[in-house]
């Protein structure tokens, strides 16, 4: 085999003595962790504020309602 063929052969960025799949493998991991550490920040960023936030104005509402009900100022 000459230099060229080496060359080609290799352009998957792995080496020589690596399975074909190898290098595919870690990238999916490493891609499945970055969309856990994507999901969880989104949750922590927009979930929790948004039920917190629901909740408030449910029971702020749920407040408005029986005091208007029962007539207490």
């Amino acid at each position: 085999m000459n230099q060229r063929d080496d060359c080609t052969h290799n352009a998957d960025n792995h080496g020589p003595d690596e399975p074909d799949g190898a290098q595919g493998k870690a990238s999916e991991k490493i891609a499945t962790a970055a969309k856990m550490v994507r999901a969880t920040t989104a949750i922590l960023v927009f979930g929790i504020p948004l039920v917190t936030g629901t909740a408030t104005l449910v029971g702020y509402g749920l407040y408005k309602t029986y005091k208007r009900i029962t007539g207490t100022s």
